[in-house]
C-alpha cells in the first residue's frame, strides 16, 4: 500500500504517550532518553499534524486537553499492537530476544553469577541486562521483564521475590576483634552512592532499632563519617576485606554469607519496606522467551507461584 500522506513520527507517538503518563515533560523526558525540549519538540509536531493541542502546562503540572483524552487511549492501544508485530517479526527473523531491567545491586550479587545458566538452558534467546534504577517503560522499550525493589506492588502480575530483612555485615576477622559493648563504635561505617535508591541507610536503620537515639557510651555514631564507594560491589569488596561494617540486604550478601566471606555482624535486623519483584505487562507476559525467564527464576529462588 502507498500512500503520498505524511504521518507523525512514531517518536512523537510515543513522546505524548511518555507525557500522558507522567504528566511532566521532564519526566517524560527520562523515561524516554530524550531531553524535556526535545520531547516539547516532538510535541508540538504532532500537535501540528493533528491540528489541535494536546497537553496545557500549568504550575500544578500538565493538563490535559478534552482531545488528549480521546486521542490517547487510541493511540495508545495501536502503539502497543504495532511493537508487539515489530516484536513478533524481529524475533521470527533474528530469534528470540529478552531484554531485562534491573538494578545494579541484583543485577552483580545475584543474577550475574545464575544467569549463565539460564542462558546455557535457552540458547536460541538472546538476553541483555539493563541496569538501571529508573522504572522503564516495558511495552514501549521492549522490556520483556524488570526486576524493581517496591512497597507495595504497582503493576498487575508483579512476583514478589524476596522477603528481606536489613541487617549489618563484615568480615570474620573484625568480628573476632568487636567488643561485648559498644561494637557499632570500632570500625567505619561504610556506604556507596547508590544507597539512597535501596533506602539502605544508616541513621534510619539504627532509629528503627533504638527509637532514633544516635549515641551510646562511647560517644555519638557517624552515620555519615564512614567511606562512601561508587557502587555497592566496592562497599561489599571493602567490607569483605576487613574495612568496616556494611548495611545490607538478605538477598544481595546470601551467597557470601553461606561462604563464610561475611558474617552478620549483630543479632539485630528489620524487615525492609521494599522487596524485589519480577514485573512484567501483560503483553509481555505472553511471549515464550518471558514464560522461560519468569520459570527459571521462580525455581533459582525457591519460589512456589
Amino acid at each position: 500500500m502507498q500512500s503520498s500522506r505524511t504521518y507523525p513520527s512514531l517518536q512523537s507517538l510515543l513522546s505524548m504517550l511518555a507525557v500522558y503518563r507522567q504528566r511532566s515533560f521532564t519526566r517524560a523526558g527520562l523515561d524516554l532518553g530524550l531531553t524535556q525540549t526535545a520531547v516539547s519538540h516532538q510535541i508540538a509536531q504532532l500537535e501540528r499534524w493533528l491540528g489541535c493541542t494536546l497537553f496545557l502546562r500549568g504550575r500544578a503540572g500538565v493538563e490535559l486537553t478534552p482531545e488528549a483524552g480521546t486521542i490517547v487511549p487510541k493511540v495508545t492501544e495501536a502503539v502497543e499492537g504495532l511493537l508487539r508485530v515489530l516484536d513478533e517479526a524481529r524475533s521470527t527473523e533474528h530469534g528470540r530476544k529478552l531484554r531485562i531491567s534491573t538494578t545494579s545491586e541484583f543485577a552483580t550479587q545475584w543474577l550475574q553469577q545464575r544467569l549463565p545458566g539460564f542462558c546455557s538452558a535457552n540458547p536460541s534467546i538472546d538476553v541483555s541486562v539493563t541496569i538501571e534504577y529508573r522504572r522503564a517503560q516495558l511495552d514501549a522499550e521492549n522490556v520483556g521483564v524488570a526486576i524493581w525493589l517496591m512497597g507495595a506492588p504497582t503493576h498487575d502480575g508483579a512476583l514478589r521475590l524476596t522477603d528481606d530483612h536489613e541487617l549489618v555485615v563484615c568480615s570474620p576477622g573484625l568480628l573476632a576483634k568487636l567488643p561485648a559493648t559498644d561494637a557499632l563504635l570500632e570500625a567505619p561505617l561504610l556506604r556507596y552512592e547508590g544507597a539512597r535508591h535501596t533506602v539502605l541507610d544508616w541513621e534510619r536503620w539504627h532509629g528503627q532499632l533504638y527509637g532514633g537515639t544516635a549515641g551510646q557510651g562511647k560517644g555519638p555514631i557517624g552515620f555519615d563519617s564512614g567511606p562512601c564507594f561508587p557502587t555497592f560491589a566496592d562497599m561489599i569488596g571493602a567490607c569483605e576485606a576487613g574495612e568496616g561494617f556494611a548495611l545490607v540486604r538478605t538477598s544481595l550478601v546470601a551467597d557470601r554469607l553461606a561462604a563464610g566471606k561475611l558474617v552478620q555482624a549483630f543479632v539485630e535486623t528489620v524487615r525492609s519496606d521494599l522487596q524485589y519483584y519480577l514485573v512484567s505487562t501483560v503483553a509481555q507476559r505472553k511471549r515464550a522467551e518471558v514464560v522461560a525467564f519468569r520459570t527459571w527464576l521462580v525455581r533459582a529462588m525457591g519460589l512456589a507461584e
